[in-house]
């Protein structure tokens, strides 16, 4: 028998609570900043919509609400990497390369796309890192 035949089922209505209670902690974690409160539901959008319900693991999903609300509790390291990574995803949104017409002033114009590819590979790639050594599922 695989791990997979012994666990049971996710049903729609686990998923469901997962999401909100990720968006709840996750408010109370950024303390519902303006920017950040936008993103944050953006990012949990498109993540619960993007995934397939075999994809969802609870462990991850308990640590990740545990990871909120250290972050919530106190101004520590946990509250300065949401809002470092909510930051960083409120950069990659299309509708906020608004400081193009700068680097096009440098003379980066030609290069921007790759630029922007290369340092968003490595934040990822540190996130996903991240993810793997404390059992999380940040995006």
């Amino acid at each position: 028998m695989s791990a997979s035949q012994i666990s049971p089922l996710v049903t729609q209505r686990e998923v469901i609570h997962a999401y909100r209670h990720l968006y709840r902690q996750g408010l109370k974690a950024i303390r519902y900043a303006t920017p950040g409160r936008h993103v944050l539901r953006t990012t949990l959008r498109t993540s619960f919509g993007a995934a397939p319900p075999e994809e969802f693991d609870r462990t991850r999903i308990a640590n990740t609400l545990r990871f909120f609300e250290r972050a919530a509790d106190m101004t520590g390291l946990e509250h300065r990497i949401i809002k470092n990574l909510l930051l960083t995803r409120y950069w990659e949104l299309p509708q906020n390369a608004k400081e193009s017409r700068l680097l096009r002033s440098l003379g980066l114009g030609n290069a921007e796309h790759q630029i922007r590819k290369s340092a968003y590979d490595q934040f990822n790639l540190t996130l996903e890192r991240l993810n793997e050594s404390l059992g999380t599922c940040l995006k």
